[in-house]
């Protein structure tokens, strides 16, 4: 697996945490194995990819509510 296709698995992860879809846990623990880093790793970069996650819907939905008001 490449660089940039691991970088959209984790994006995708994150994504999916951030929504429900998938269990932090789990997700901690796919990221490990894929990155081979102990847990404390994975922990943060799914952190840091839900947060990212996280922060494009605020964005856009901050668009989308300026977009209403005429902002």
């Amino acid at each position: 697996m490449t660089k940039a296709e691991k970088a959209l698995v984790i994006e995708r992860v994150g994504s999916m945490v951030w929504a429900g879809g998938m269990v932090m846990d789990a997700a901690i623990w796919f990221v490990s194995g894929l990155y081979k880093v102990d847990w404390s790793e994975a922990r943060d970069m799914v952190h840091t990819a839900m947060a990212q996650a996280m922060a494009e819907e605020v964005d856009r939905n901050l668009v989308t509510i300026g977009e209403k008001h005429d902002n």
